[in-house]
């Protein structure tokens, strides 16, 4: 039985581009880069595809082999979950048709690739919607004043 997967919002931001998905933790401040099989992977996961059915879809499209295609998925969603990227969702009411674009990859298939990183923390964590002043983004706010005295 395949496991089906939605981004964790609104903890996590993510925008898909043509050969890289970026998705941003906003409680931890990492950032995170997919490629390669990656891409079409999230794709086809977060249009509400179970992993069996993406990683079959996948393999056919790019004539890889269904099984090295279903076991890097596996990994690749448990790195996701492991940093809570993507989250559980409930199984689908009717399954999601194949996407059109499955068409368009380029042929050859690339396992995932998938980095973490972290050297942005601080500046992600400021609330750039409401932690903003007159001195702008990315500026800390002062810490408030001790009134204790």
């Amino acid at each position: 039985m395949s496991q089906f997967f939605r981004i964790n919002e609104p903890d996590v931001s993510a925008e898909v581009f043509d050969l890289e998905v970026l998705a941003i933790d906003l409680k931890t401040g990492h950032y995170h880069s997919l490629r390669q099989a990656a891409v079409p992977l999230w794709r086809l996961l977060v249009e509400g595809h179970g992993v069996d059915d993406a990683a079959a879809l996948l393999a056919k499209a790019l004539g890889a082999d269904p099984a090295l295609v279903r076991n890097d998925a596996a990994a690749l969603v448990a790195d996701l979950t492991a940093r809570s990227l993507l989250v559980p969702a409930a199984t689908p009411d009717s399954p999601p048709t194949p996407p059109g674009w499955l068409a368009n990859l380029a042929p050859g298939y690339q396992a995932p690739v998938f980095d973490t990183y972290t050297d942005m923390r601080d500046l992600l964590l400021i609330d750039p919607i409401h932690e903003v002043d007159v001195s702008g983004w990315p500026h800390q706010p002062a810490s408030a004043p001790d009134t204790t005295a």
